[in-house]
């Protein structure tokens, strides 16, 4: 059986664990710029914000309803999500980080001695206890399935605990017939929007599609889609790979207007990037150095560019990536 384990409102938690005065408080973490709402906590949606809501537009909601409002900490928020794979790891060896707040995990005859809904409760609450973060859990024979029966989990958290399992086909059509199109996982709004012109609208009428067809419209992986929405396993846990690029991008907390200053977050970025490839026991020969002024600006004349240092060999050193930085 597949688990999916999802944060919940990842940013927001994480923004909770260190400030408990925030929880039951609608908060909104903001984009690099603060442009837009990329993580909402519940208070913050039933409030009506969007994700994505522009700030400029929201900002006289967000003092109205006292709605705490964040600039994105992307280090906070990969420490949390590294404490939080640690813990998932220790169960199965067979784990994928899916994203910064999700992982898939596989349990291969886990069944025949656990009780498997009992044991993604423990789940739920050892990484709660041991991080602060709340987390969602959706159990079925399939990634895609799983997927489904985690936002069952998410959408009623009264009645489900956070956990809800597919383990029957009774189950299986009730979630799919729920699930819309463009909500599907795998699917999106090109193909959903495809389906629906064939009065396709929800997962369940999907699934029932000939294969053919399937495969015609939406080509082989949209056939290992359905088969996985069948209860059939066809998109299988895929390994940890290195990364072929690694960036680290950040908005200015404040306008930089003398050269030592943005030499500093240069150097510090340096670091960054050097420290992620050792990890990975990798080593660079190109390093890409940009910047752009703020867009929100447009009072004042606007620029951006970037510019690629070749390096004179293969390198993860602090000192050789930042000296070449600072060239660029």
């Amino acid at each position: 059986m597949y688990f999916l384990v999802d944060c919940n409102n990842f940013y927001a938690s994480c923004e909770r664990v260190f400030n408990p005065s925030l929880n039951g408080l609608p908060i909104v973490v903001l984009s690099n710029n603060d442009g837009c709402a990329i993580a909402r906590s519940n208070e913050a949606k039933a409030l009506g914000i969007p994700m994505g809501a522009p700030y400029f537009e929201y900002k006289k909601l967000f003092a109205e309803k006292d709605v705490k409002v964040f600039s994105s900490n992307y280090s906070l928020y990969g420490d949390m999500s590294q404490r939080v794979m640690n813990i998932l790891s220790r169960y199965t060896p067979d784990i994928e980080i899916y994203s910064i707040d999700e992982a898939f995990l596989l349990f291969e005859g886990f069944d025949c001695f656990f009780d498997l809904e009992s044991y993604a409760l423990d789940i739920k609450k050892y990484v709660f206890r041991a991080t602060g973060i709340p987390v969602s859990i959706g159990i079925a024979k399939s990634k895609a399935l799983a997927k489904t029966a985690n936002r069952v989990a998410k959408k009623f958290p009264e009645t489900t605990q956070g956990v809800y399992i597919i383990d029957t086909e009774e189950k299986r059509k009730k979630v799919l017939n729920w699930i819309k199109v463009p909500d599907v996982w795998g699917i999106g709004s090109r193909y959903a929007k495809m389906l629906q012109m064939h009065s396709v609208h929800t997962a369940f009428e999907f699934a029932q599609l000939p294969d053919d067809f399937v495969r015609d419209k939406m080509t082989i992986v949209g056939l290992r889609l359905k088969h996985d929405l069948m209860g059939k396993p066809s998109i299988q846990m895929e390994q940890v790979q290195n990364k072929k690029g690694i960036a680290c991008t950040r908005s200015f907390p404040k306008m930089y207007t003398r050269y030592d200053d943005i030499a500093e977050r240069i150097r510090t970025f340096s670091g960054v990037c050097a420290r992620k490839l050792r990890r990975q026991e990798s080593d660079c020969t190109i390093i890409m150095v940009f910047l752009r002024s703020n867009p929100f600006r447009t009072d004042l004349k606007q620029y951006g560019r970037s510019v690629c240092v070749k390096l004179p060999y293969p390198t993860n050193s602090t000192i050789e990536i930042t000296q070449q930085a600072l060239k660029g």
